[in-house]
């Protein structure tokens, strides 16, 4: 479907109530727990209810070093498979994520630091980053954790690229709402396989309160993404335009759903 027919304005019109944007990622995980929910490359695949008993476990550690609603929470993760959990994990805990990227310079990276004031950094590469070691996270409960999480409570705090611009914070709610309006316009399903290159995090949330399998490109091996799509069977690939002509230029079967504002 091409943006600008008759249901992308009713998408862009409609109103939903407003929920977070975690809690119908755990109500899918409950109906399918054995369903696949990631498929990284060269690994093996993850269930909805192994990805959301790792994500429960790494909310608990967080919230022992001070996340819940109202805070920030670094994610300087450059693997998909380490920061989906992760994403995950921070929204559970109720705080808002904070993306940093561990090539940035290290004076831009302090600034952010300095101005968000994240309770934690999650990953490698940037100040005060660190990861939950596995005995701290195998002694953590599986289940949901409990949050006094509303939609109005903000997802992620993000800021602009060079200088010092100020950050922006989106909260549940509009993250919520962006997600069902692709929703309604390029539905997604049960055994869709739904591959995200280079859009913001909280776009890697719509496949999974689907019921649909995230793939996981490798970082490392941009080159093979063609392949990856024809080997995970890639039913829907969603990337900014000027990347989807590069990567496959014949995309086949393949559903392309174009990066809009």
């Amino acid at each position: 479907m091409e943006p600008g027919t008759g249901a992308d304005r009713t998408a862009s019109t409609r109103r939903w109530p407003a929920t977070t944007a975690i809690g119908p990622i755990e109500a899918q995980a409950a109906r399918t727990p054995d369903a696949p929910a990631l498929l990284p490359a060269g690994a093996a695949p993850v269930s909805y209810g192994e990805l959301n008993a790792v994500a429960n476990r790494m909310a608990r550690c967080l919230a022992d070093r001070g996340a819940r609603p109202g805070t920030v929470v670094g994610l300087s993760l450059t693997r998909p498979a380490d920061l989906v959990p992760a994403l995950l994990a921070v929204a559970k805990s109720g705080a808002a994520y904070l993306a940093l990227d561990p090539d940035d310079a290290p004076g831009r990276l302090a600034w952010l630091l300095a101005d968000a004031a994240p309770v934690c950094v999650l990953g490698e590469g940037a100040p005060t980053a660190e990861r939950p070691t596995a005995a701290e996270l195998a002694g953590r409960a599986v289940t949901d954790p409990p949050r006094a999480l509303t939609p109005q409570h903000p997802l992620c705090r993000a800021y602009g690229p060079g200088g010092r611009p100020a950050g922006v914070w989106t909260t549940h709610a509009e993250v919520d709402r962006r997600v069902r309006e692709l929703q309604a316009s390029y539905g997604l399903a049960p055994g869709d396989r739904v591959l995200q290159l280079g859009l913001p995090l909280w776009e890697f949330l719509w496949p999974l309160r689907t019921g649909a399998a995230l793939v996981l490109a490798d970082p490392d091996r941009p080159g093979e993404v063609g392949d990856l799509v024809r080997d995970a069977g890639v039913t829907a690939l969603r990337a900014a335009p000027s990347v989807l002509g590069e990567l496959l230029p014949e995309p086949g079967p393949v559903h392309l759903v174009p990066e809009r504002g």
